[in-house]
């Protein structure tokens, strides 16, 4: 059959040889853009990947044995084995500070991350715990749940909620006294619409939030239900055994056996549950905020005659990499194919079981799916989805993908006089402070209004359903809680930027990024270049949770507050920016970020900021900056 997949853009040639000569000659990090859609049939690799279906599980990682043996995530192994609700009630009772390392691995499935708080950038300080729940497709958050969810934060966390940049929700600074309330609490107290918030799964070796665009069914010219796709995946993607463990351990029952597990069967993961972890995202013909090419599964609608009968499916997206090891690589999607709608569901389950079955389980390095699906080869993958699957999976030239969309002010929905409001909220920090209590903001009119909340992939918050004539009124409760609602009175660069929690909660970070945003944005501003339509995002780590990597201007942390500086990102999420600077001090970001705005500004013409970026010879854009690494 002929193959007509879209090339994607690659880096250029001569910038790709000149930064391997740097790494070899300096042993220095090197971020290879890799976005060949034609990867090799075969890999010389692909024999020795330990897999279920090569090794036992004797020969897999440490984290591979604690998921086999934990019959369904209800017991931790090791020196001993003991059940995680010992583990849990202990906490409670406040015999020990935190869990186990072996518990710890585990509780990643239940949405919990143990933590140490930073001091002076040492894990030194008090243990502590980050909780995430999942919500698929961003919501909608009913009055009743987005109540719920708001009275947690004061009773169980730091008073702060954190959107994500994948549609969830985090509670920051839980302690070991307040974490099974905390969990217990969300179950009991919100209401159930069909498709439960929870934190189970939320992380974990297991598919975690499926994401979809926020507007999917409220665009006007274009209202789909590809949401309905994105409740179906989590639902069919969920644990089971997983769950039952879940209920035994975190939502007491008296009456509830809490000693032996009541089911272990998995029966899609299995009782190894996948190598890694897994990530999906449904964008919409007008919305790219989901950012399909960085998921593990993508899926684009493909309209026609104002509905969407066919899905383009991508798949081995991740941005995530590991500094100084260049077998790991920052990966968009490749396109597999087109599918019909009816077959969404069993396409992503059809890749979950290739990944869980041929994924690498010793190497956690090398355990995503954009590797395995690699190592595999496209045409293998296609294969299987055809021929074991059943897939109607046809190749043609997919849709053009869409341009990653902020919804900030006010925008019509669809209905009669509908309208939806978009709150920028900076980092995803939603809180209240002497001059802006927006936390209690949306509180009051969600619940004087029964508005629903929806969460977007840029962390911002959407307020849906509003009707013509209550705009005045939702804009009244924001003013008096001193909420702009007009998005000039902040610049565009800072409600564009994202940035993850990093230091001093994130175990992983290298540097600052939540905490740093607000001054670098304050330098560019200052500068007179806050109004350029450019996207900032920056990351503590190379995990790149707030994806920098496809950013027009991304930084990621290196060494002790150092950051890497890769620009050119494409606004469709079609191309990984290249690397301007590989180390650039903390304390002269600032001065860097604002060098490039002025170039952006003084050169880029008409173009958009991330083709002028990419296009632009990397000497010629340090020349401009004035910054040399």
């Amino acid at each position: 059959m002929r193959r007509t997949q879209r090339a994607l853009p690659t880096a250029n040639p001569q910038f790709q040889h000149e930064i391997v000569k740097k790494w070899l000659a300096r042993t220095r990090l090197c971020y290879r853009s890799i976005m060949s859609q034609h990867p090799p049939k075969t890999n010389p690799a692909a024999d020795s990947a330990v897999t279920l279906l090569s090794h036992s599980v004797d020969q897999m990682s440490k984290v591979e044995k604690l998921k086999a043996q934990s019959a369904g995530l209800f017991w931790v192994t090791g020196k001993d084995r003991h059940s995680f609700a010992s583990e849990i009630d202990a906490l409670l009772r406040g015999d020990v500070e935190t869990l186990s390392g072996a518990a710890a691995d585990l509780s990643k499935h239940f949405g919990i991350y143990k933590q140490q708080e930073r001091i002076d950038g040492r894990k030194s300080g008090a243990y502590i715990f980050m909780v995430r729940i999942k919500c698929p497709a961003g919501g909608e958050i009913s009055p009743e749940q987005w109540a719920a969810l708001d009275d947690a934060c004061d009773r169980f966390a730091d008073g702060t909620l954190r959107l994500t940049t994948r549609q969830a929700i985090q509670y920051h600074h839980v302690t070991g006294k307040t974490l099974q309330p905390l969990i217990e609490f969300l179950n009991r107290e919100y209401r159930d619409r069909g498709y439960r918030l929870s934190t189970l799964g939320a992380c974990g070796d297991v598919n975690r939030n499926t994401m979809c665009s926020p507007f999917d069914d409220l665009d006007p010219e274009l209202p789909l239900n590809s949401r309905a796709i994105a409740y179906g995946i989590a639902d069919e993607l969920a644990p089971k055994a997983g769950a039952s463990a879940y209920r035994q351990i975190f939502v007491f029952d008296p009456t509830s056996e809490r000693t032996v597990p009541l089911e272990e069967d998995e029966p899609i993961y299995g009782k190894h549950y996948l190598p890694r972890k897994f990530k999906v995202g449904i964008a919409h013909p007008h919305d790219g905020s989901v950012d399909v090419l960085t998921q593990d599964v993508g899926l684009v609608a493909v309209p026609e005659a104002g509905r969407a009968d066919f899905y383009d499916l991508y798949a081995g997206g991740g941005l995530g990499v590991t500094h100084n090891n260049p077998s790991t690589q920052q990966h968009l999607g490749l396109y597999l194919g087109r599918i019909p709608r009816e077959q969404c569901v069993a396409a992503v389950r059809g890749i979950a079981i290739i990944q869980k079955e041929h994924g690498e389980r010793k190497n956690r390095r090398q355990a995503r799916l954009k590797y395995t699906l690699r190592r595999l080869g496209v045409d293998t993958v296609r294969s299987m989805l055809r021929e074991r699957f059943e897939l109607e999976l046809s190749e043609t030239t997919p849709c053009p993908l869409p341009p990653n969309r902020f919804f900030h002010g006010w925008n019509r929905q669809a209905g009669d006089d509908l309208w939806t409001l978009g709150l920028a909220v900076q980092s995803g920090r939603l809180r209240d402070t002497n001059e802006c209590q927006a936390r209690s903001a949306v509180r009051s009119v969600v619940e004087e209004l029964g508005l629903g909340v929806r969460l977007t992939g840029n962390q911002d918050l959407l307020l849906c359903h509003v009707p013509g004539t209550s705009r005045a009124r939702v804009e009244e409760i924001l003013s008096a809680h001193g909420v702009a609602v007009e998005p000039s009175l902040s610049s565009r660069m800072r409600r564009q930027a994202l940035a993850c929690p990093a230091k001093p909660t994130c175990g992983l970070a290298m540097s600052d990024a939540e905490h740093a945003l607000p001054q670098l944005m304050s330098a560019i501003e200052g500068a007179g270049f806050g109004d350029l339509d450019v996207v900032v995002r920056i990351s503590g780590c190379p995990n790149s949770c707030s994806r920098p990597p496809s950013a027009e201007i991304g930084i990621i942390g290196y060494g002790k507050n150092d950051h890497i500086i890769q620009v050119g990102g494409a606004r469709d999420g079609s191309r990984i920016g290249k690397v301007l600077y590989e180390r650039v001090p903390a304390n002269q970001l600032g001065e860097v970020l604002v060098g490039i705005a002025r170039s952006i500004r003084e050169h880029g013409a008409d173009m958009p900021a991330g083709d002028f970026l990419h296009e632009t010879p990397i000497e010629q854009l340090k020349s401009w900056v004035g910054f040399s690494d």
